[in-house]
């Protein structure tokens, strides 16, 4: 990386140059507010030692966000254990389905780049990173790249805001079941042709986003408890078909596929075995949800996940707004 130390750094972090402390001094030096956008953190070695400061900041006042998508889908998702701790804490979780930024952002200090928040990427993986001091530098550039961070953040409270104000606890439950009805019709079973395969694998994308974005209202609107369980729902229903395209794309259909055709019936009837399995999962996934939701009805108090959680999220909101411009031109 180029730069000075002292004020900023930024280009390519070659395999074991280490940022890890650089990370954690923006986080130490912060005294009015902490933001943090993120896909993967880790609470392995430093992982934890970042995650410990955080902690510490907390206690000590100072309001933290973290911005990050409320699932990534696989048999080891971190995202519960760091929703927990984040509230458990004291620290304002906002989940962005869409989210696939990585930066931290002070008063004092700014991170931006391709590492995720992790050991692993701090120490040993190429990234591209810039560690800028903006309460120490003058240039318009800097202020300009502040100001965007902050701006972002501005709408995405906003957006939370309205959405708050504008779904009833009902039509949430309502476009859940309409969000898996429309998935079930988007993953399809395997005739000889391949065409239906396709359109699976095609779909996969949206699949995973409508499901992020259902997980992410349900944070807003719901309690913890009854998040927690379409958190776990959505996320078995995203593992069943995850094993189903993964055995399509090593099997069926990829980018060297030439035939049209499968004539293989053991690998036919694998492929309608997962879908199988995929919807036995969706259906008892509905038979529960509507024995346990059907007859529930909260007020609007109870509709917060968190008061505090939305109380330090204003919190940043105002600080963001007045906080000065260190004098940039």
């Amino acid at each position: 990386m180029i730069g000075n130390p002292n004020y900023s750094q930024w280009g390519i972090k070659s395999n074991g140059e280490d940022i890890t402390y650089e990370i954690i001094d923006m986080v130490h030096n912060a005294n009015s507010f902490i933001v943090i956008g993120g896909y993967n953190f880790s609470f392995a070695r430093q992982g934890q030692m970042f995650f410990d400061e955080l902690r510490i900041k907390a206690n000590q006042g100072v309001p933290i966000l973290m911005i990050f998508p409320p699932n990534l889908y696989g048999p080891n998702n971190p995202q519960p254990i760091l929703i927990n701790y984040c509230i458990r804490n004291g620290i304002a979780v906002m989940l962005s389905y869409q989210n696939h930024s990585k930066w931290l952002l002070t008063e004092n200090s700014i991170y931006y780049g391709s590492s995720n928040f992790s050991p692993t990427s701090w120490q040993h993986k190429i990234e591209v990173v810039t560690l800028h001091n903006h309460s120490r530098i003058g240039y318009s550039w800097a202020n300009d790249t502040v100001q965007d961070f902050r701006l972002f953040i501005q709408r995405e409270i906003n957006s939370i805001n309205r959405r708050r104000s504008m779904h009833s606890y009902a039509g949430l439950v309502a476009n859940t079941r309409t969000t898996w009805q429309n998935i079930r019709a988007q993953i399809l079973r395997l005739n000889p042709s391949i065409k239906k395969v396709k359109t699976t694998l095609n779909n996969y994308e949206n699949v995973e986003l409508e499901l992020g974005l259902l997980t992410q209202e349900w944070f807003y609107e719901s309690t913890l408890e009854d998040f927690s369980k379409v958190f776990e729902y959505n996320n078995q229903i995203m593992q069943s078909i995850n094993e189903l395209c993964r055995f399509a794309y090593s099997n069926i259909y990829n980018e060297s596929t030439e035939s049209q055709e499968i004539k293989n019936q053991e690998i036919i009837d694998k492929y309608n075995t997962l879908h199988s399995n995929f919807l036995e999962t969706i259906e008892n996934i509905e038979s529960e949800f509507s024995k346990v939701f059907s007859d529930k009805k909260y007020n609007n108090q109870e509709k917060e996940l968190s008061t505090a959680n939305s109380e330090i999220i204003n919190k940043i909101y105002e600080r963001i707004k007045t906080a000065p411009n260190n004098g940039y031109k």
